[in-house]
């Protein structure tokens, strides 16, 4: 019970095998290149090249991806040089630059989401499951198995900062002999009020 707690499961198909494998990620791009130059000239698949592209930069980083992303648009490029170019060469170029501009964008975009996902997951993590606490101090073990206060362990592992008050339970506990001491001290005070009202 004191070890490691298991990891959950990917919340994502997507993350998990073969999804998660950037081999399988960039076999299947060529295959989708592939299928890209065996369509010929008329039929263009390149906006398939997104989805290993976004798999990619989900599953194995931005850097990784935005290889791929050149690769690919590379690839189409010298697909459709090998067909014939329908159009002047500057203004495939230009194609090839807004399309390797998309994929960019795409796979910034997907890669972001990821690290934000990979971040949010960790936090849940940190503050989720079962906490050893003492049962007289309420000091929390850490994973080292030091034990620290439980403003410290939150603090340290979330946004979350400690403000501190008394609540009424604690303040009647603690507290009943003051609380007494100065309802009686007020009340002296009304009576002797009240008695110079009269006087």
């Amino acid at each position: 019970m004191n070890g490691p707690q298991p990891q959950p499961p990917s919340e994502y198909f997507f993350e998990r095998s073969p999804w998660n494998n950037k081999w399988v990620l960039f076999c299947m791009a060529l295959l989708m290149a592939c299928c890209d130059f065996l369509a010929g000239p008329i039929v263009f698949f390149p906006v398939l090249f997104v989805i290993p592209i976004a798999l990619m930069a989900w599953n194995c980083g931005l850097r990784t991806a935005l290889r791929l992303a050149a690769i690919l648009c590379i690839i189409r490029f010298c697909i459709q040089y090998k067909w014939g170019i329908p159009y002047t060469l500057p203004v495939a170029i230009i194609n090839a630059i807004i399309r390797l501009t998309l994929l960019f964008l795409i796979t910034f975009l997907c890669g972001k989401l990821s690290q934000q996902t990979q971040a949010l997951r960790a936090r849940v993590r940190t503050l989720e499951g079962l906490l050893p606490t003492c049962a007289y101090c309420k000091d929390i073990r850490d994973e080292k198995g030091e034990w620290q206060q439980m403003e410290e362990f939150v603090a340290s592992r979330s946004e979350a900062r400690f403000s501190h008050g008394i609540c009424p339970k604690c303040v009647t506990i603690h507290f009943s002999g003051v609380i007494n001491r100065e309802l009686e001290r007020q009340g002296a005070d009304a009576n002797q009020g009240s008695e110079r009202g009269h006087g």
